[in-house]
């Protein structure tokens, strides 16, 4: 009998609602439209350009050590707090040799399980003795399936702008391309190469030291020097772009040494500083940049007034 009741009180709602929706069935498009309208802000020219399909893949390697854990994060949160660059994919990826101590196999598994942004390669850790050359010969067969237009190395201890590179690279050739700072300075061409702060050179470069086992044969010394003497042997990165003055060592006021060639003080136009050998030029160098400023404020932050 309860049961009857309340189907019996429910019936006229029940009846309305469908003589509605027959009646005026736009009106229910028509407040899914509006709802959707109110809920999504009118595009911009911003957004258009943020949402372009990208038209330059760069991968950039930072060779580092696995037990450099402090400096890892660091560098981690500098490029994570950069605006994404425009019409581009710029991946950073650290770079370290097998993890033979018990302790970096399991925090350094631990970061690839959170970040997915570390490469492990099969060598000893080195600086000068073949870790590059083992970098860029593993590159092609790790990307193959998605491959870049230009493969770059840099140390932890350099800073990339890494809308300033993809804007820098776009208009470069996507062969035999060989970008950088160029050093010595005022050095005869013929004998100059990239400085090891950062350089980056094309796919097809990256394959072709991938594919060139003579080079094994010329491992031992500083890496940036040996890169530069691989490509004059074999002819390849003809097309070279040295990036100086927008590449270069760090410099402040505080320093004893003055400007060179090589060094001078943060300016609005680089691509990347280098020899950011502690925090407080990390600090002094992100502040510089901006890189601190427009964040979301915390409430757990206590600030003095």
């Amino acid at each position: 009998m309860k049961k009857s009741f309340s189907l019996l009180f429910f019936l006229p709602f029940l009846l309305l609602a469908i003589i509605y929706f027959v009646i005026f069935p736009n009106e229910f498009r028509l407040q899914s439209s509006l709802a959707a309208c109110g809920d999504s802000a009118p595009a911009t020219a911003a957004d258009a350009v943020a949402k372009a399909a990208p038209d330059i893949r760069v991968l950039l390697g930072v060779l580092t050590r696995a037990d450099k854990y402090e400096r890892r994060a660091l560098v981690r949160l500098a490029y994570a707090l950069q605006p994404a660059p425009a019409r581009a994919v710029v991946h950073v990826r650290f770079v370290v040799c097998n993890l033979t101590a018990e302790e970096d196999a399991a925090l350094v598994g631990l970061e690839i399980a959170a970040y997915g942004d570390i490469i492990v390669l099969d060598c000893t850790e080195n600086m000068d003795n073949g870790k590059t050359y083992t970098y860029f010969s593993a590159v092609p067969r790790l990307f193959a399936g998605e491959p870049y237009d230009y493969v770059g190395k840099t140390d932890d201890d350099t800073y990339y702008r890494l809308g300033a590179l993809a804007d820098a690279l776009r208009d470069k050739p996507r062969r035999d391309a060989y970008y950088g700072f160029l050093t010595p300075c005022h050095a005869d061409p013929r004998t100059q190469y990239m400085s090891g702060m950062g350089y980056v050179v094309s796919w097809d470069v990256a394959a072709w030291v991938a594919a060139t086992p003579e080079l094994q044969n010329d491992l031992k010394g500083p890496e940036d020097k040996l890169f530069g003497r691989w490509l004059r042997w074999g002819g390849r990165g003809r097309n070279v772009f040295g990036a100086e003055p927008r590449m270069y060592d760090y410099l402040d006021g505080g320093m004893r040494h003055g400007p060179t060639c090589f060094r001078h003080l943060l300016q609005a136009d680089t691509v990347a500083v280098h020899k950011l050998k502690d925090n407080l030029k990390w600090a002094r160098t992100l502040n510089f940049f901006n890189a601190t400023e427009g964040h979301k404020a915390s409430p757990l932050f206590h600030v003095d007034h």
